[in-house]
């Protein structure tokens, strides 16, 4: 757990921070008289930067360090906030949202590979579901603190006392703990390997393709459960209830998913997750009863991130023999990232033109498309 701890530290604040600056942007809108396009271009601004930042990503972290890399990160989006409670107009926040984005595009690929490296290979799975799901409590925690601060001293001011706190936890990690020592293994120099020995690796090319069907199963459908819910007669008081109970199940089934891949396999875990995440897919899109649809929603917040460790350990997996993990993890990022990328907008146009129920149906096929790599994967003997 020592090991750990300042992975931990910087996952909450990382995950806590990317969720929080999308809350600004409402009351940033508000003061600075911004429309819905404008709106989603900022939005849209960080998602795409996780897509292209996470193959350098690898090579960045090999060459400055590991650690070093998301320390530095840290410190790019705490001047992001910075700059941002700053901000007097539309075109001086498109670089500031940039430069912010930068911080947090480069932390999962290299965090994931640490997390690898300073796991026992018996206890991989269960690590890697303790540290997806403590970025939830980030995501949660500090989201939930934020909104509430800005009702009562403006989204400026939060802004500014949240970078100062995230600066201060970047002075204290990078000059009162000792971040070179054996723990961050900046002395593991793996093989540089080339992509395109990573695209003769069946193993990691069946786990690529299915965490991308999983990840466009899952990605988005939050975005649009609210959406199913009114549909289906939900009360919209309720509709916070429901996100709750979402986000809950995420952390849970990260924790749970991922002490189950130590016992039974990643491969078996993923399989047996994309099915049942199909089947309460199909249940919530199609089933009248209010009893039903509460069940489902929760439930299926387990699996919906659930996966996430679980792919994670698949990743380390396929490329233990050579070690490098850093670029393993950064082409997968970007494979899900663009997956990702591409699911609401598909998801969006079925809903549009056949009807929330179809897009949701759609959802399901391709949680049980992911099953097939994850078939070839668990079929590829060591």
């Amino acid at each position: 757990m020592n090991k750990l701890k300042n992975l931990y530290i910087l996952h909450i604040l990382n995950d806590g921070f990317q969720a929080s600056i999308l809350l600004l942007l409402p009351f940033i809108a508000k003061e600075l008289n911004l429309d819905q396009i404008q709106v989603g271009f900022l939005g849209g601004t960080l998602n795409i930067l996780l897509v292209i930042l996470a193959l350098p990503a690898g090579y960045l972290a090999l060459k400055f360090g590991s650690f070093k890399l998301l320390l530095y990160g840290l410190l790019l989006y705490v001047i992001g906030y910075f700059a941002t409670a700053l901000s007097p107009n539309f075109f001086f926040l498109i670089p500031v949202f940039l430069f912010t984005g930068i911080g947090f595009s480069l932390f999962h690929p290299v965090a994931f590979a640490l997390v690898t490296r300073v796991s026992d290979k018996k206890e991989r799975g269960k690590q890697m579901g303790n540290f997806t799901a403590i970025g939830d409590i980030g995501r949660i925690g500090i989201s939930a603190v934020i909104t509430f601060v800005i009702v009562y001293i403006g989204w400026r001011s939060s802004t500014f006392i949240q970078a100062c706190f995230g600066l201060i936890i970047f002075i204290y990690i990078y000059f009162f703990t000792n971040i070179k020592d054996k723990t961050t293994h900046e002395n593991i120099k793996p093989v540089d390997i080339k992509i395109k020995e990573f695209i003769k690796n069946r193993k990691f090319l069946f786990t690529s393709f299915a965490g991308a069907l999983d990840s466009f199963a899952s990605s988005t459908l939050f975005v649009f459960l609210p959406f199913l819910l009114l549909y289906r007669g939900v009360d919209p008081k309720v509709l916070g209830s429901f996100t709750a109970a979402f986000f809950i199940g995420n952390l849970l089934g990260k924790s749970i998913l991922g002490r189950f891949v130590d016992k039974f396999g990643s491969a078996s875990i993923f399989i047996i997750a994309e099915i049942l995440m199909a089947i309460l897919i199909f249940v919530l899109a199609n089933t009248p009863s209010f009893l039903i649809i509460i069940i489902a929603s929760v439930a299926l917040g387990i699996f919906t991130k659930g996966t996430a460790p679980v792919i994670q350990t698949m990743v380390s997996e396929s490329v233990e023999h050579h070690g490098n993990y850093e670029k393993a993890f950064g082409l997968n990022s970007f494979v899900n990232g663009i997956a990702a990328t591409l699911a609401p907008i598909t998801l969006g146009f079925f809903s549009k033109n056949f009807g929330i129920v179809t897009a949701f149906n759609i959802s399901a096929i391709f949680a049980l498309l992911a099953i097939v790599p994850a078939i070839g994967f668990r079929m590829i003997k060591e």
